[in-house]
């Protein structure tokens, strides 16, 4: 069996949440997790972008930067980028036969596919020297294999309904999971919540009131508009200089409201909502910018809310 197809095995451990293999493995690996710091950010919808506005922002201000993200679109490889380029195959290949020989020392460890990626970025990270790590949680934040990262600010972005049968049913408890990334005196940087009892459990889960500062969004915000407001929040909070708005314009995030065009001409908006808030936001801002629509695909897998997906396009079927 060859590196990937080792990778590949590790599918059928489903998902897992907990930090005891993640730790133990790293441990193993001499811990490169701690030779960068890193944002850490987590929340229901919105996470990708902000990580790769903060990536880019990092990167345009010459330091090293490694980022983090799950899911990928094409290959795994894009998971793991430095200043906006992914792992090589050849680099990818040898990170991943590091840590298979760490998986083989008795006794042996087999990690998931998520937590194999997540520890292929700490190993290509740790040996490329980077100066700062943006990283981008996979599900929930408490037991996510990331909430092991040497984190000097965190982030959560919108929080809403998802995964309710292994986070929680209600948004207090998915809230509870999501922000106990949060760390004792680190800043934590919030998107506003209008739920107070939410607000409450986020506030609770840093040390001290000064550590948290909330975004409020503007009327009618896109959800770039968003990241970028809550990433300029971040890098002031950290004391840093940087402004993010010009990065931004500049980020393209595949499969988040991305414009193609085919070769009749033909305008193709593409998003990668996967819960219904995700879904409303989307056709939210299509309308706001005033998109018609001729035609819409929707593709899913088991685990979706289906219903709660095909409301808001009913809904805007309707109009």
């Amino acid at each position: 069996m060859d590196a990937i197809e080792w990778l590949e095995s590790l599918r059928k451990q489903g998902m897992k949440l907990g930090l005891e293999n993640t730790k133990k493995l790293l441990q193993r690996l001499n811990d490169p997790q701690n030779d960068f710091p890193s944002i850490h950010v987590a929340g229901s919808n919105g996470k990708g972008t902000i990580c790769s506005i903060l990536s880019n922002t990092f990167t345009l201000n010459g330091i090293k930067t490694g980022l983090f993200s799950s899911p990928h679109l094409c290959n795994v490889e894009e998971r793991i980028r430095i200043n906006g380029l992914q792992i090589s195959n050849s680099l990818f290949v040898a990170n991943i036969e590091k840590l298979y020989s760490v998986c083989e020392i008795e006794p042996k460890i087999i990690p998931t596919f998520y937590e194999a990626t997540f520890l292929i970025a700490m190993i290509h990270f740790s040996s490329s020297k980077i100066e700062r790590a943006i990283i981008e949680t996979g599900l929930g934040g408490r037991l996510d294999a990331t909430r092991l990262v040497n984190a000097d600010c965190c982030i959560l972005t919108q929080i809403s309904l998802e995964h309710t049968k292994i986070l929680g049913s209600t948004i207090l408890e998915i809230a509870t999971e999501k922000s106990a990334i949060a760390r004792d005196g680190i800043p934590l940087i919030s998107i506003w919540n209008e739920d107070e009892k939410v607000r409450k459990v986020i506030s609770e889960s840093v040390n001290s009131p000064k550590l948290i500062e909330w975004y409020k969004p503007l009327p009618n915000e896109s959800m770039k508009g968003e990241a970028v407001g809550l990433a300029n929040l971040a890098m002031e909070k950290m004391g840093l200089v940087f402004k993010c708005d010009e990065p931004a314009k500049r980020t393209v995030w595949p499969g988040r409201m991305q414009r193609i065009e085919d070769s009749n001409g033909l305008e193709i908006l593409l998003d990668c909502a996967h819960n219904p808030s995700g879904i409303c936001r989307a056709f939210d801002e299509i309308l706001s910018n005033h998109h018609s629509i001729q035609n819409i695909i929707l593709g899913c897998t088991e685990q979706t809310d289906f219903e709660g997906f095909l409301k808001p396009i009913i809904d805007y079927v309707r109009i």
